[in-house]
């Protein structure tokens, strides 16, 4: 899989169902996803709801390029580069290449609803702290 079949496969699901989406947190709760035809807006990222295709390309190569797992980044690390938030964890590689931070630079936690997005379509599953790609 690439991310444009990523992308596809995200805006059909979208097709299938109401816009906007309720998409499933983990443990509990959910956010609200709209489709938009550049992104996704979501309702559970305050100041800067918007992700653009190009977080899920990254996020999809990623995986690819580890194997088809990958670690989310660390949600208590602020700084790109710190342990455990490591340009090649989903987090990391989405500030870097998407939002152009640098290393010991801070960046917005987008993980959650990227990972919830990429569960939700069938692409990806969770294991503790790992996104995992379901299709090769």
């Amino acid at each position: 899989m690439d991310g444009n079949t990523a992308v596809g496969i995200i805006k059909r699901r979208f097709r299938e169902t109401y816009d906007p989406v309720l998409i499933s947190l983990p443990g509990e709760g959910f956010f609200t996803a709209k489709l938009r035809e550049d992104g996704i807006e979501v309702d559970n990222l305050s100041t800067q709801p918007f992700l653009p295709w190009d977080v899920f390309f990254e996020t999809i190569k990623l995986l690819k390029r580890k194997g088809g797992r990958a670690e989310r980044g660390e949600l208590t690390v602020y700084r790109l580069g710190d342990a455990g938030l490591e340009l090649d964890t989903v987090e990391g590689q989405v500030a870097h290449a998407v939002y152009g931070k640098q290393i010991g630079e801070n960046i917005s936690h987008r993980i959650i609803p990227i990972a919830a997005i990429l569960i939700w379509a069938g692409i990806c599953e969770s294991a503790r702290g790992e996104l995992i790609l379901r299709r090769a």
